[in-house]
């Protein structure tokens, strides 16, 4: 018995969060290669906050405001980001995959060198986001605002564009399925140097 307490603890502090970098976070919206995974930060207020390089997988970030933040390279895998706000947030070399994003605010984030897979998100909002050199594998964007977006260099043939709004986006250098590209056309995006395989 006593060997299965251990066991069960050791693996339980794999998955948490550091406290004292919590304690830091909380204290001075600062927090650089911080471990808040699997935290709880929902329903706050982290505007312009600093979490760059910080492990965020599994974390609560749900009705939080993050506006104008640094979460240059953290990991939000599994996150919950449903209803938070990340505009005109630092977003560049983030790794997205399987985060839920519904009502999610990124207007005018900067999503470039980001991973995002495994997305599908209602409401999510990208007006005037930057994409360059994202990847972006089974992401579902047709339930996405992205009008005046701007994406550099991005292959969307695993990517479901169909649906969303992409009105004066701009697309430069990047790759596409014919279909994809026909539908951005009657949503009067900006093709330039455009891949349409």
């Amino acid at each position: 018995m006593k060997t299965i307490l251990v066991l069960f603890f050791l693996i339980s502090s794999l998955f948490a969060y550091n406290q004292k970098d919590l304690d830091k976070f909380l204290n001075t919206k600062v927090c650089q290669n911080c471990d808040l995974s699997n935290a709880n930060l929902s329903g706050k207020e982290f505007q312009n906050s600093d979490l760059s390089g910080t492990n965020l997988s599994g974390a609560n970030l749900s009705k939080s405001d993050f506006l104008k933040s640094n979460l240059w390279g953290a990991n939000l895998t599994n996150a919950n980001l449903s209803d938070t706000n990340l505009r005109a947030s630092n977003l560049s070399a983030v790794e997205f995959k399987n985060v839920n994003c519904n009502n999610t605010t990124l207007k005018g984030a900067n999503l470039s060198n980001a991973s995002l897979s495994n997305i599908k998100c209602k409401n999510l909002s990208l007006w005037g986001a930057t994409f360059l050199d994202t990847t972006l594998e089974e992401v579902d964007f047709s339930k996405a605002g992205a009008a005046y977006a701007n994406f550099n260099g991005v292959d969307f043939s695993k990517t479901v564009l169909e649906g969303g709004i992409f009105w004066n986006a701009k697309f430069i250098n990047s790759t596409f399925t014919k279909t994809q590209c026909k539908y951005l056309k009657t949503e009067e995006a900006i093709l330039d140097g455009a891949e349409c395989n």
